[in-house]
């Protein structure tokens, strides 16, 4: 049986090669953005200077494990990128593609609002409400944003 670390150095070799293939970590992705239901506000991460698109407002997420569903992605990166190991439910919104890699988006639900303990690919994070987004967004987030069936997801659970 292997270790977490082989498992670990296996699937980031495997991530690093499709990042030089396609320009993308990881063959598939998947992000989310938060909303607390107390609140209805929307947490939304500030990527830091150690990652893509650098200082950017995007998803918590990133590459899918081989083992991994989309879904199981999502609750293991707002775990590992948040902190967060409360009960959350997933909606699907917009996949991305381009080429062959795919990134898939979900709403994440939460009962409240929560402090994130941020990791390295993170240097900030802000509970929005909907339509006030902060700038400069992630070119992902902005697609999702403009994606009509994705935004009306989000405006039918935020109200």
């Amino acid at each position: 049986m292997k270790s977490y670390k082989q498992y670990i150095k296996e699937n980031d070799a495997e991530h690093q090669k499709a990042l030089n293939d396609t320009g993308f970590w990881g063959s598939r992705g998947a992000g989310c953005i938060i909303l607390a239901k107390d609140t209805k506000r929307i947490l939304i991460a500030h990527r830091s200077a150690s990652v893509e698109q650098p200082h950017t407002w995007g998803t918590w997420g990133g590459a899918i494990d081989k083992h991994e569903t989309p879904e199981d992605a999502i609750h293991r990166e707002v775990q590992e990128e948040a902190g967060y190991y409360g009960h959350l439910s997933v909606v699907p919104l917009m996949v991305f593609s381009s080429g062959s890699f795919r990134y898939y988006n979900f709403l994440a639900i939460v009962d409240k609002e929560f402090h994130p303990h941020l990791d390295w690919e993170t240097q900030g994070y802000k509970w929005c409400k909907f339509g006030e987004w902060p700038h400069p967004l992630h070119f992902g987030l902005k697609g999702l944003f403009n994606h009509g069936p994705s935004l009306e997801t989000i405006r039918k659970h935020v109200s």
